[in-house]
């Protein structure tokens, strides 16, 4: 590399603040909150995707949404809290779209068949937060979580 662009490297490196924030430890709800938001994004991007190639249920994706708004609120609010030190709202922005890149050239393992048939199932627990959490555990929906699970201490007599 020629003394310029080294010039230009340091200047940069100089002029963006790095810190070093620990990841916090998830919890079992904002874990929860974690999954349904995941599942919810999959079945997005799915249905953005699958649009493309004839397999079209982004009507009835956006009718999901609108049935599970108060799910949907209840699982942002809990991620955006967990984020709050973290980086606040710049913090969970960038959570959530990773997720979106994760799931942005489909699923290895699901056809838009399938994450049709996956919304339908989605769409029968009527916006229940909990039926959207028994489903994203049954399907095996593994969000990322930085930071890992909290620690679980056990009370001893």
């Amino acid at each position: 590399m020629n003394r310029l662009k080294r010039a230009i490297m340091a200047a940069l490196l100089t002029a963006v603040p790095v810190t070093s924030v620990q990841a916090a430890c998830w919890n079992p709800a904002e874990e929860d909150a974690a999954r349904i938001r995941d599942m919810e994004t999959m079945l997005m991007v799915s249905a953005l995707r699958c649009r493309l190639t004839g397999a079209d249920f982004l009507a009835e994706y956006n009718g999901f949404i609108n049935a599970s708004r108060p799910a949907l609120v209840r699982v942002n609010d809990t991620l955006r809290q967990h984020f709050a030190g973290e980086g606040g709202l710049n913090a969970y922005d960038r959570y959530v779209t990773s997720i979106a890149n994760r799931y942005g050239a489909g699923t290895s393992d699901m056809t838009c068949g399938d994450m049709s048939a996956f919304l339908d199932a989605a769409r029968a627990e009527q916006g229940s937060y909990e039926g959207l959490s028994r489903l994203a555990v049954a399907a095996r929906v593994n969000p990322v979580l930085h930071g890992g699970r909290c620690e679980v201490k056990m009370a001893t007599r």
